[in-house]
């Protein structure tokens, strides 16, 4: 989106700063997302590593251990402890990524309310992974044509009325003349010979 592009538009110098503007927090609010993605990501990364050197720690200790049960059962419960660790963390993450991927397509979406769109929506079917976010789109295009009150959706543009006559092309309208050019005496007076016309 460009100055050209809104002016093309027929859009006045006024109304396009302000959709600059508008535009322009938008991009700093996909940016913070952004930002925060990329921490989560590395954050990611780091606990993995640590959970990965915790469990070569655990198996190195399990083997210098030898026969001594007690510790052989402190060791298991570490291990166990640290599993239950790293999927409480992947959930974690995956519940971050997906929030963060509904609060960018909200925004997309240009929802008035994002929190309001967003507790209609069935986060149990939406998932992230690789290839992307599924089970999102569909969901936004059911509430924007059911409830396309929560969204800032600019009208289709409405065609003008164009009526054109039918049955004899000799009598009634003037077929030369489009209904559009007449003067409210001409379309009156061409309303009184034929109402049918105008229904």
């Amino acid at each position: 989106m460009n100055r050209d592009t809104l002016q093309k538009f027929g859009l006045s110098d006024e109304q396009v700063n302000q959709v600059m503007a508008e535009h322009g927090k938008d991009l700093e609010k996909s940016k913070a997302v952004e930002s925060e993605l990329e921490q989560v990501k590395q954050q990611n990364t780091e606990l993995t590593s640590q959970i990965t050197d915790r469990d070569k720690q655990l198996k190195d200790l399990s083997g210098k251990a030898g026969d001594d049960e007690e510790l052989q059962s402190q060791i298991k419960a570490l291990q166990e402890q640290n599993k239950q660790s790293k999927t409480d963390y992947e959930a974690n993450i995956a519940t971050l990524k997906r929030d963060g991927a509904i609060e960018l397509a909200l925004r997309e979406a240009q929802a008035k309310n994002p929190k309001a769109v967003k507790a209609l929506l069935n986060g149990d079917i939406i998932s992230v992974d690789d290839s992307g976010v599924h089970g999102l789109k569909e969901q936004l295009e059911q509430l924007k044509e059911s409830d396309s009150y929560l969204f800032n959706i600019e009208p289709e543009p409405k065609p003008g009325l164009k009526i054109t006559p039918s049955g004899n092309p000799g009598g009634g309208v003037n077929a030369e003349k489009n209904i559009a050019d007449m003067s409210l005496e001409e379309m009156t007076a061409e309303y009184q010979k034929n109402p049918a016309l105008f229904g």
